[in-house]
């Protein structure tokens, strides 16, 4: 018996100087590989995820909207919310225009309660644009077009009844983080919440309103933004067809209705017209034909110079 406890003695003895000895090799032991990225305490842009959006931009000085559907990265960290203001402040990338808040802004937090999606700002926000003098009645549009298009994008989904703006303050800190009216360069009172407005959205109808009113003013240069750039026959042509064509007393537009594609739409108008001879004609439904263009409703020029002289004969 004592010889067998003596074998169980060296045995384990021996277990134990194999056990020190087979230490891991250097490089196991350490926290990191030599030449190993170090891991990154955020998540970086390999992990980003890809938001499909719908963000709407300011249609030059129109008073309307046009849309703009795009692959928007959102970190994990990142609310869906921040991600689309993100986005619009970094500006449109088609069709042009001009950036929707002053140049500093930046987006600081987003919060949900109740139905409405609160948005914090930094105080850049009440910035002049880049290049802006005194503020001007088409400063004071373009500003309330930018709510409008902020407010348009984070009620896209239908998740928000509105949008209310926050600006945090760098001085007086006690004041009250709402957005006022000093943003377009009125009283300094809160301004109410933002909600979707109907009328600026890019339907086929408003922009339809927006094209016969700029006939009915004889407005080339209004009824521009509205005729489509794939088929041009030169400003002289309009000018010429413009001062022949009959003069559009009044109008109702109709919601139109949009191709399966979405690249097409057809709007119904009345439409009562005085041609040169001071004679009256009466146009029920008639047919406004629309095509989509950088995510705004135009007309093919050679469809209303037709529509301009076969109510002229």
């Amino acid at each position: 018996m004592k010889k067998i406890r003596l074998l169980l003695l060296l045995a384990a003895a021996c277990l134990l100087l194999c056990a020190c000895r087979q230490q891991p090799p250097e490089a196991l032991r350490t926290d990191t590989l030599p030449g190993a990225p170090e891991i990154a305490a955020l998540p970086g842009e390999d992990s980003a995820l890809q938001l499909g959006a719908v963000l709407y931009f300011p249609y030059g000085d129109t008073g309307l909207l046009r849309s703009e559907t795009r692959q928007i990265e959102m970190l994990p960290n990142v609310t869906r919310e921040m991600a689309l203001v993100r986005a619009l402040l970094d500006g449109p990338r088609e069709g042009g225009g001009a950036p929707l808040f002053p140049e500093k802004t930046e987006v600081l937090s987003t919060q949900a309660q109740d139905g409405v999606i609160y948005i914090t700002l930094n105080e850049s926000l009440y910035d002049r644009y880049a290049e802006e003098g005194a503020l001007t009645e088409a400063g004071v549009l373009r500003r309330r077009l930018a709510l409008t298009a902020l407010a348009a994008t984070l009620t896209e989904s239908g998740e928000y009844r509105g949008v209310q703006v926050l600006v945090r303050p760098e001085n007086n800190v006690g004041s009250s983080m709402r957005l006022t009216g000093r943003f377009w360069g009125q009283a300094d009172t809160p301004l109410p919440l933002l909600t979707r407005q109907s009328d600026a959205l890019p339907t086929p109808s408003a922009y339809a309103r927006e094209l016969l009113a700029a006939w009915q003013q004889r407005s080339v240069e209004a009824l521009l933004p509205f005729l489509s750039a794939r088929e041009s026959q030169g400003l002289s042509a309009l000018e010429q067809h413009m001062a022949a064509a009959p003069a559009l007393l009044t109008f109702a537009v109709y919601d139109g209705t949009v191709s399966p594609g979405g690249e097409s739409a057809v709007v119904c108008a009345d439409l009562v017209l005085r041609d040169v001879q001071g004679g009256e004609t009466v146009l029920d439904s008639y047919p406004l034909s629309l095509v989509r263009e950088g995510g705004a409703w135009k007309m093919q020029q050679s469809r209303l110079l037709s529509m301009m002289g076969e109510n002229n004969e």
